[in-house]
Formats: C-alpha cells, structure tokens, sequence
C-alpha cells in the first residue's frame, strides 16, 4: 500500500477559521498537535499570494518537492494562538514498504533542531509519547493517513497560473 502525505504539524491551540481562510483543516493527532495537509504547490501559491519571499532553514532532505517556503512559519503563526509557535513539516513517499520520509521543526521561522530530520524524531520533540510496542508515528495515527486530500489539486494549476 501507498503512503503519500505531506503536512504541517501544528502545536498547540488555533483559530479554525483563521486556518480555513488558508485552507488549513485540522486533523487533531492527540497530544495537542493537529495535522494540516499542504504541499509544495500549496506553499509556493500561499508565497505568492501573500508577496513573500525567503526560505526556511530545512536540512537537506533529498526530496527536491519538500515545502521549504517561508510563508509556511507566517501562516502557522497567523492561524496560532499560542505565545511562541512550534510545528513540524513532515513528508512520507512509501510504496509496498519501501520509500522514504523528512521532516523538520521550527519555533516561529528557526530550525528548533538540525539533527532532526525522521517524523518520529519531530513528533517526539512536539510532545509525542509512543505507546507501548508503537512508535510516535502509529501513536499519533498517521499511519492511517495515507494520502492528500482533492482540495490541494487547485494548487497546482494555481502554481503554474503564478509561474511558482
């Protein structure tokens, strides 16, 4: 079976319609993370849409389509109500097992560290604790996440509208 999702992983509280206005809808994880599908078309419209420019301070991934856009810390800081802003950016690619996976955290616009780079690693500093026999990944369910919702497939016309 195929698992394909990119997201940001928000922590803490925030403003669903603030979110919507974004088309940002949360699915709560537990452990006050809620996941919201993006992608790179969809980071790359949003900085153009709101005339940003820059990039976050991802480590090198290998996957050249990772959501790297500033524009992605200043919306989870939009859609937040927490003092100081913690999320993940995470992205698997699997087929039948094999494949691979990125993620990183930041707090507001900074890499909170550049040692980590597996999803697991991200959910663990966000506050995860696996259950017994599980890791963070199967603890927070996103093995049962496997795709990208419809609604981001508007971003890629937009992207190529745009020329991002």
């Amino acid at each position: 079976m195929a698992h394909g999702i990119t997201a940001l992983i928000l922590k803490g509280s925030f403003d669903v319609a603030k979110a919507e206005a974004f088309d940002l809808y949360g699915k709560p994880l537990g452990f006050d993370l809620t996941l919201f599908h993006i992608d790179h078309y969809y980071s790359a419209c949003w900085q153009h849409l709101l005339n940003t420019s820059g990039k976050l301070d991802v480590v090198l991934t290998g996957s050249s389509i990772f959501p790297d856009e500033i524009v992605l810390a200043k919306i989870a800081r939009s859609v937040s109500t927490e003092v100081m802003v913690a999320f993940a950016i995470i992205q698997t690619d699997y087929f039948g097992g094999i494949g691979s996976q990125y993620a990183n955290v930041f707090i507001e616009e900074q890499n909170a560290d550049h040692s980590i780079q597996t999803i697991n690693q991200a959910l663990e500093y966000l506050g995860v604790i696996a259950k017994t026999g599980m890791d963070a990944f199967d603890t927070v369910g996103l093995s049962g996440i496997r795709s990208q919702p419809g609604f981001l497939n508007k971003y890629v016309n937009m992207a190529d509208d745009y020329g991002v």
